[in-house]
C-alpha cells in the first residue's frame, strides 16, 4: 500500500497551507474590491480542495484500521497516485501563498490610501496569468482527487456486496450506478487532464479507470442482429462516433438529446455498423435497446418489448416514458426507418436524456441529428476493405496472393462495394457453388436470368438492388438444385419466412404449428364427451331446432376444408404420422435453418432462439421475378396457416409460453395480412386486364379464414389493439351467424369474444346487449340448466352490475349459482366466480354483511381449488377487502392486509402498470386514507394516475374513477378547492359517452355524490342541493329508484334543506317593534 506517512502528511500539509491562503484571500478581498471576482473564484477552488482532502483523509484512516495488510495492484496504485496528487496540490497551494505575499507586500493586506491600493492592484495585475494557471491546475487536481475518491467508494460498495447476503439486488444496482458515474467523470475529464498536465494526473485517471473496469455497467443489451465475426472497415467512423457520443464532446449546458443518423443504400452495412458501435461501447451504456422502424406497427411492437423489459405496461407510450425517466445512460437504435410516411420523431423518448442512432434509406431524416455533422451517408466500402470482407466471407486462408486479391477486387467492383452483396458472394464461394475465379460468370448468368424472368412476368422495376439480388440468386439456385432434404426444406422455409415479418421468427412458431392441431383435436373430443354427459341437463329440442341443427351440419360439411392445410413439407410429414415427434421435427428444422444460416440468408439470435432476415433478402425472397402471383398466394397462405396453427383458442393457450408467443406473433400477423391484401389486389387487377369468355372462380370467405381471423383477433386483443380485434371478430361473427345461426357454439364463442372487446373499448352498453343476445340463443338452444347458458348468464350479470342495473344483475347471478352448484358442483371454478360476482352486487346494495359472507366463501374455496395467487382468487380478495372497507371499524385493518397482498401478487403476475394492478393500487390508497394516512394515499394515487391515463386514455373509466377517489382524499385533507376542480372535470358528461346508458353512467353519479359531499363540507348548501337533484335525476335515468342509494340521496336532500333553513333563520335580523 502507499506510504501512510505520505498520504497523512500530504493531507495535513494541504490543510495548513490552505487555511493560511484563505485568510490572505479574505483580507485582500475586503481591502480591494476590484479584484474580488478572481479572489472569490480562488476561495471556491481551495474550499473544494479542503472538502476532498478531508474525505480522503477519513477514508484512508478507515482503510488503515480495516485492512493493514497488502493490497491488490489496482488498489495499491490508486492510493499511491492519491498520495502523489496530494503532494502536488500542496505545492500548488504553497505557490499560491507566495504569490499572495508578493501582492500584499510589506504594508499588509489592508489598503492604506489610494497609492497603496494602486500598487497592490498593479502587482496583482502582473500575476494575472499566474493566478489563472494556478486556478486551472487546482481545479484539475481537485477533480482528479474526486475521481479517485469515487473509485474508492466503488471499491467499498463492491466489498460490501461480496461480504453480505442482504439486499444483494440493491447493492448490485448501487455498484452499477457508481461504476457508470465514475466512467462518466473519467470520460469528461480525461481529455482535459491528459492534454494539459503531467504524468501524475494521467496516472490518477488510469488507476481510477482500472477500478471502473472491474464493474460491468451494462444491464440490458438488445440488438437487431449480432455483429458479424468478419466485420471489416469503418474503424475511423466508429471512433469518431464514440467521440461524438462521449460526455466531453457535448456542451455541459446542452438540453438536447444526442442523436445521429446513418443513411444510405440498402445493403451498405448501416445496421451492422450501429451494432458494432453498440458492441464496442457496451460498457458505456446501462441499457442498449432497438426499435424496428420498418413500419409504424413494427415500431410500436418493438417498443412494447422494451416496455416488457422495463416491467411496465407493454405499449409504446410506457416504453418511451420509462426511457425518458432513466438516470443511467442508454442507447436506442432505431433501425430501418425507410418509410417516408413515418415520422420517426414520434419514437424519440421525451427530454434530453439518452443517445439515439437511426438507420434509414431516407436522407430526409438527417434533420434529426443533433451531434457533430448530424449524419453520415453510407454507400460503398473502401476498395481494400471490400476485398478483405469478400475473402473473409469466402473463407479464403490468408495471407492472400496478389492474384487472389485481384480477383476479389474485380468481384467487389462488380457488386458495387456493397457489404451485403459481398458477404453473400463470399458464402456462395465458400459453399462451393462457384469459385473465386468463376464467380463473375455465374453472377452474369444469374443477372440475365433475373432480367428475362422480370421481362416475362412484367414486374419491371429499377436496377438499384440488382447487384445484391443477383448474389442471392446464385445461392438460391445452389439450394434449389441440391438433392438433400435439408436444402429442400431450407428453400421452403425461405419462401415461408418471406411472408412473415423479417425480425423475431421464433423456432417455436413452427413447432407449435405442428403440435397444436393435436391438442385442439383432444380438446374437441373432451368437449364432446362433456356435451354427451350434459345432454340430460339440456331441454328436449323441438322439430324446428332439430331441422336447424341438421342445416347447420350441412353448411359445416359444405364449408369444410377438404384438403390438408397448406404447410411446409417438414410439418406435413410429421402430421401425416398421426403423432408429433417434437424432437425429430426440431432436428429437421435445425438442419434446414443451418443451410440458410451458412449462406447468410438468415441470422440466428440465440438469446430467444429466433431468426431474422435482412430487409433486402426479405423483399427479394418475396418478390423475385420467378415468384409468380400464384406462388406468392400459396406461400403467403403457408405463412398464415403456420401462424393460425400456433395460436390456441380458449380454454387452451393459457400457459405463460402461449401468452409470450402471442405477444411476439403480432408483427407477423400484421405482415401476413398486409401481404394477403396486396396479393388480392394484384389478382383483381390481373383479372380486370384480361378478357375471359368464362367467369373466373374467386374463393370466398370460408371456415379456414374464419378460424384464422378469430385467432388473429386473440393476438390483437392481448396486445391491446382492440379496434383491429373488433374488425376481425365482426367478420367472423357475421359469417358464422349467417351460416350456422346464433345458437351454434361457434357463434356463441365469437359473440362472447366480441363483447369482451367492447368492454375493453369501454363500450359497456354494446357489450351487455350482445351478451343478452347470446343468453337468449343459449336458452333457446341449450336450456337454462346447461353449463354454457349458466356461464353466459353470470357474465351478463357482471355487465349489468357495471352498468348500474343492479336489479337486473341480482337474479342473473342467483340463478347462475343455483344452476352451477347442481350441474358443476359447489367448488367448480365457474361456480366460485359466480358467488364472488353476486357478492359484488350485494355490496352495491349496501348489504355488506351478506356480501362479506359470499366473498369470504369465494376466497377460501378459490385458495383451495385454484391457489392463493391465482388471478381469479386475487379478484375475489380485492372484492372482499373493499367490502371490509365499507363495513369500517376494525375491518379496515384486515382490508389493508388483504389489499397489500393483492397489489404485490398482481405486480408479480401482471406487471406494475397493468390496469388490474393500478386499480388495486387505487383501492389500497382508499384504505390507507380511511386509516388516516391521507398523505400516503395521495402520493400513491398521484403516482398511479398518470400511468393509467397514459396507458388507457384520459376518458377511460378507470382513470376517471381514480381521479374521483383522489378527490375524496383531498376532501379528507380539507383541500376542497382542489377536490372540486378534479370532480368538476370528472363529471363532464362527454367523458362517459361510450359506456353511458340513456346518457348516464353510474361512475359519473358516484363522482357527483363525492362533489355533493365536498360542497357540504364547505357549507355551500345551495350547490350541494343542486348536485343532490342531479344525482337523483341520474338514478332515475338508470331506473334505480328502488335502490337504497336513491333513498340515501332523498335523506341527504332533506338534511341539506334543513341545514339551509336553520342557517337562514340564524342569520335573519330580528324585527324591531
Amino acid at each position: 500500500m502507499a506510504d501512510p506517512f505520505s498520504v497523512i502528511a500530504g493531507t495535513a500539509g494541504i490543510l495548513d497551507v490552505c487555511f493560511r491562503v484563505i485568510k490572505y484571500l479574505k483580507e485582500t478581498r475586503a481591502g480591494a474590491e476590484r479584484i474580488e471576482e478572481e479572489i472569490t473564484g480562488l476561495l471556491r477552488e481551495i474550499e473544494a480542495l479542503i472538502a476532498v482532502n478531508d474525505s480522503i483523509k477519513c477514508a484512508f484512516e478507515t482503510e488503515l484500521k480495516a485492512h493493514p495488510g497488502p493490497y491488490v495492484a489496482d488498489i495499491e496504485d490508486l492510493w499511491k497516485n492519491i498520495g502523489s496528487n496530494l503532494w502536488s496540490c500542496r505545492a500548488l497551494v504553497e505557490r499560491l501563498e507566495v504569490y499572495m505575499k508578493e501582492i500584499i507586500g510589506k504594508e499588509g493586506p489592508k489598503v492604506i490610501g489610494k497609492r497603496d491600493g494602486l500598487r497592490k492592484q498593479m502587482r496583482k495585475q502582473s500575476k494575472k496569468e499566474d493566478f489563472q494557471q494556478l486556478r486551472l491546475q487546482l481545479a484539475s487536481h481537485q477533480n482528479a482527487l474526486q475521481i479517485s475518491l469515487s473509485a474508492l467508494t466503488l471499491l467499498y460498495v463492491r466489498r460490501a456486496q461480496s461480504k453480505t447476503d442482504v439486499s444483494l439486488d440493491q447493492l448490485s444496482e448501487d455498484v452499477q450506478g457508481l461504476g457508470l458515474s465514475l466512467k462518466s467523470k473519467i470520460a469528461s475529464l480525461q481529455p482535459v487532464l491528459e492534454s494539459t498536465y503531467g504524468d501524475g494526473l494521467r496516472d490518477s485517471i488510469k488507476s481510477a479507470a482500472a477500478i471502473a473496469s472491474l464493474v460491468s455497467s451494462n444491464k440490458h443489451f438488445h440488438l437487431p442482429q449480432a455483429v458479424s465475426s468478419i466485420f471489416t472497415g469503418r474503424e475511423a467512423l466508429l471512433e469518431n462516433l464514440k467521440d461524438l457520443f462521449s460526455t466531453s464532446s457535448f456542451p455541459k449546458n446542452s438540453r438536447t438529446q444526442k442523436r445521429f443518423i446513418i443513411h444510405g443504400l440498402g445493403g451498405s452495412g448501416k445496421t451492422q455498423f450501429c451494432c458494432k458501435f453498440a458492441q464496442d461501447n457496451r460498457e458505456n451504456f446501462w441499457g442498449i435497446f432497438w426499435i424496428d422502424a420498418s413500419s409504424d406497427k413494427s415500431a410500436k411492437h418493438t417498443l412494447s418489448r422494451i416496455a416488457k423489459i422495463a416491467g411496465v405496461e407493454p405499449n409504446e407510450r410506457a416504453a418511451k416514458s420509462w426511457l425518458s425517466s432513466l438516470e443511467y445512460p442508454w442507447l436506442l437504435l432505431i433501425d430501418s426507418a425507410d418509410d417516408s410516411k413515418i415520422s420517426i420523431d414520434e419514437y424519440f423518448p421525451e427530454g434530453e436524456r439518452g443517445h439515439i442512432l437511426v438507420t434509414t434509406r431516407n436522407p430526409a431524416h438527417r434533420v434529426h441529428g443533433t451531434v457533430g455533422s448530424g449524419s453520415w451517408k453510407f454507400e460503398r466500402m473502401e476498395t481494400n476493405d471490400a476485398s478483405d470482407l469478400l475473402l473473409k466471407a469466402a473463407g479464403e486462408p490468408s495471407p492472400w496472393s496478389l492474384s487472389t486479391k485481384k480477383a476479389a477486387s474485380d468481384i467487389a467492383n462488380t457488386l458495387g462495394y456493397l457489404p451485403l452483396a459481398l458477404v453473400h458472394a463470399g458464402r456462395a464461394i465458400m459453399n462451393e457453388l462457384c469459385t473465386l475465379e468463376s464467380y463473375l460468370s455465374f453472377y452474369e448468368r444469374s443477372w440475365q436470368q433475373i432480367r428475362r424472368a422480370r421481362d416475362f412476368s412484367g414486374h419491371g422495376g429499377d436496377d438499384t438492388n440488382m447487384n445484391v439480388y443477383s448474389s442471392y440468386e446464385i445461392i438460391y439456385q445452389g439450394l434449389e438444385t441440391a438433392e438433400r432434404t435439408a436444402a429442400k426444406d431450407a428453400v421452403e422455409l425461405l419462401k415461408t419466412f418471406a411472408f412473415l415479418h423479417s425480425e423475431n421468427i421464433r423456432v417455436d412458431f413452427l413447432t407449435k404449428a405442428a403440435i397444436n392441431p393435436r391438442l385442439e383435436q383432444e380438446q374437441r373430443e373432451k368437449e364432446e364427451t362433456i356435451e354427451r354427459k350434459m345432454s340430460g341437463a339440456s331441454r328436449r329440442k323441438t322439430w324446428k331446432q332439430i331441422l336447424k341443427d341438421m342445416g347447420a351440419m350441412v353448411m359445416v360439411s359444405i364449408y369444410k376444408n377438404r384438403g390438408p392445410p397448406v404447410l411446409p413439407a417438414m410439418i406435413r410429414d410429421v402430421e401425416a404420422l398421426g403423432s408429433v415427434d417434437e424432437d425429430s421435427l426440431k432436428d429437421r428444422l435445425r438442419l434446414a435453418l443451418k443451410e440458410l444460416t451458412q449462406m447468410s440468408l438468415v441470422t440466428h439470435h440465440p438469446r430467444n432462439d429466433s431468426y431474422s432476415i435482412h430487409p433486402l433478402v426479405h423483399t427479394w425472397a418475396r418478390k423475385r421475378p420467378q415468384m409468380h402471383t400464384a406462388d406468392q398466394a400459396v406461400w403467403c397462405q403457408v405463412a398464415a396457416t403456420i401462424l393460425t396453427q400456433c395460436i390456441l383458442l380458449p380454454p387452451l393457450g393459457d400457459t405463460e409460453l402461449d401468452v409470450d408467443i402471442r405477444r411476439d406473433l403480432v408483427s407477423h400477423v400484421d405482415h401476413v395480412q398486409k401481404c394477403q391484401e396486396e396479393i388480392k389486389s394484384i389478382i383483381a387487377k390481373n383479372q380486370k386486364s384480361r378478357r375471359r369468355l368464362w367467369p373466373v372462380y374467386v374463393p370466398g370467405f370460408d371456415r379456414g379464414q374464419a378460424l384464422q381471423y378469430a385467432k388473429f383477433s386473440l393476438v390483437y386483443s392481448q396486445c391491446g389493439r382492440f379496434d383491429e380485434a373488433e374488425k376481425l371478430q365482426l367478420v367472423v361473427k357475421d359469417f358464422v351467424c349467417s351460416m350456422l345461426g346464433m345458437e351454434h357454439p361457434a357463434a356463441i364463442a365469437i359473440s362472447l369474444a366480441l363483447s369482451g372487446t367492447y368492454w375493453s373499448q369501454t363500450r359497456g352498453n354494446e357489450a351487455a346487449e350482445l351478451q343478452d343476445q347470446v343468453l337468449q340463443a343459449c336458452l333457446s338452444s341449450f336450456g337454462e340448466s346447461h353449463s354454457k347458458t349458466l356461464k353466459v348468464m353470470d357474465t351478463l350479470g357482471t355487465s349489468r352490475c357495471y352498468q348500474g342495473r343492479f336489479k337486473d344483475a341480482l337474479p342473473l347471478h342467483e340463478k347462475a349459482i343455483e344452476g352451477m352448484t347442481k350441474t358443476l358442483g359447489a367448488d367448480h371454478h365457474d361456480t366460485l366466480i359466480a358467488i364472488d360476482n353476486l357478492g359484488r352486487v350485494l355490496h352495491r346494495y349496501f348489504r355488506c354483511d351478506e356480501a362479506k359472507e359470499l366473498h369470504t366463501k369465494a376466497v377460501e374455496r378459490m385458495k383451495r381449488v385454484l391457489g392463493p395467487t391465482h388471478l381469479d382468487t386475487l379478484v375475489a380478495t380485492d372484492n372482499l377487502a373493499m367490502t371490509y372497507l365499507e363495513l369500517g371499524g376494525d375491518f379496515i385493518v384486515t382490508a389493508h392486509e388483504l389489499m397489500i397482498h393483492v397489489v404485490e401478487q398482481r405486480k408479480k403476475k401482471l406487471g406494475k402498470e397493468n390496469p388490474y394492478t393500478l386499480w388495486s393500487v387505487c383501492n389500497l390508497a382508499r384504505i390507507k386514507n380511511a386509516l388516516g394516512y391521507s398523505d400516503e394515499a395521495e402520493s400513491i394515487m398521484r403516482a398511479a394516475l398518470p400511468i393509467a391515463e397514459r396507458n388507457l386514455g384520459e376518458n377511460h373509466l378507470g382513470p376517471l374513477a381514480g381521479k374521483a377517489h383522489l378527490a375524496q382524499v383531498l376532501v379528507s385533507q380539507k383541500r376542497y378547492s382542489e377536490a372540486e376542480a378534479i370532480l368538476l372535470d370528472v363529471i363532464q358528461r362527454h367523458r362517459y359517452q361510450n359506456g353511458a346508458q340513456d346518457g348516464e353512467h353510474l361512475d359519473r353519479i358516484i363522482a357527483m355524490w363525492y362533489l355533493l359531499l365536498c360542497y357540504q363540507k364547505q357549507d355551500r348548501l345551495e350547490d350541494a342541493i343542486r348536485m343532490c337533484d342531479e344525482v337523483s335525476e341520474g338514478l332515475n335515468t338508470l331506473g334505480a329508484q328502488r335502490h337504497p342509494f336513491y333513498q340515501r340521496i332523498l335523506d341527504k336532500r332533506k338534511e341539506l334543506v334543513g341545514l339551509k333553513t336553520t342557517t337562514i333563520a340564524s342569520t335573519a335580523k330580528p324585527i324591531s317593534v
